[in-house]
C-alpha cells in the first residue's frame, strides 16, 4: 500500500502558489483508497517531538490522534483499530472519551497501526490539548506544538522525492517561519476564529471553504498562552 504525505497542509507564502492553493487542514496520512496501515515509526516520531518540546510550548498538554475522512472527524471507537506486527501479534489501541486515540509507549520493533476496509480514505492527525482547553478554545502553544509534531511525523514517512521539501521547511524555520501558513481544520463550518492577544482580539483568516482557520503560529508578539477561539455557524 502506498502512503502519501499531503502537501497542502503547509504552503510557503513567498511564491505565487500561496495565492493559488488554499489548504484546509493538516492531513498527515492518507490511505489512498486502501485500509489504514501506518508504520509505528511515524507515531514514535510524533511522540518524541511532543516529549521534547512539551515543556516549552504546552507543559500541561496531551497528545492525541484523530481519524478523519474528508471534512468529517470519525470517532476512533467506531473503527476497530489495532497495532499489529508482521508476526501476526496484535495490541489494542486506547481511545479516550472524545473518540481520540491515546497512545502510551509503543512496542519496539516493526509494528503498524491498522484498521479494516472501512478505513479507506481516512487520514490521521495529531492534536495537542492542554488542561482546560477544547477544540474550540485552544492555546497558541498547543497549536505550535501540534504543528511541530505533524512535521516530525511527515518527515518520518516522507519519500526520497519529498525529502528536499522537508529540508527546505527546516531551513526556513519550519512551523515558526513567516513563509509557512498552517491552517487548522474545524469539525464544523466556521462563523469566526479569533486570537485573544494582549493587544486586543485579532480576527483570523478562514479558508474559502469555511472549514479551517489560519493560526498565527509565526507571530512572536503572541505568547504561547494566547487563546484561539472559534465559533461554528
Amino acid at each position: 500500500m502506498r502512503m502519501a504525505m499531503v502537501g497542502v497542509a503547509m504552503v510557503m507564502a513567498a511564491p505565487a502558489m500561496a495565492q493559488e492553493v488554499e489548504p484546509d487542514g493538516p492531513d498527515i496520512v492518507v490511505t489512498a483508497g486502501k485500509p489504514l496501515k501506518l508504520d509505528a515509526k511515524v507515531l514514535r516520531a510524533g511522540q518524541r517531538r511532543f516529549a521534547g518540546d512539551r515543556s516549552e510550548l504546552a507543559p500541561n498538554g496531551a497528545l492525541r490522534f484523530e481519524l478523519w475522512r474528508g471534512s468529517s472527524r470519525i470517532p476512533a471507537a467506531t473503527i476497530p483499530i489495532t497495532l499489529r506486527n508482521d508476526a501476526g501479534q496484535a495490541m489494542p489501541v486506547a481511545v479516550d472519551g472524545d473518540g481520540r486515540i491515546a497512545f502510551g509507549e509503543l512496542p519496539k520493533g516493526r509494528w503498524f497501526l491498522t484498521a479494516p476496509a472501512q478505513s479507506q480514505g481516512m487520514s490521521l492527525r495529531p492534536i495537542v490539548l492542554s488542561t482546560g482547553t477544547t477544540p474550540t478554545d485552544r492555546r497558541l502553544g498547543d497549536l505550535r506544538l501540534q504543528c511541530r509534531v505533524m512535521l516530525s511525523m511527515a518527515k518520518a514517512q516522507a519519500s526520497l522525492l519529498a525529502m528536499p521539501l522537508m529540508g527546505l521547511l527546516d531551513a526556513i524555520g519550519g512551523c515558526e517561519s513567516k513563509r509557512v501558513h498552517m491552517y487548522h481544520r474545524a469539525e464544523q463550518p466556521l462563523a469566526s476564529a479569533t486570537a485573544l492577544a494582549p493587544a486586543g482580539a485579532q480576527a483570523l483568516e478562514i479558508s474559502k471553504r469555511g472549514n479551517a482557520y489560519l493560526a498565527p503560529l509565526n507571530d512572536p508578539a503572541m505568547g504561547n498562552d494566547v487563546r484561539v477561539k472559534i465559533a461554528y455557524r
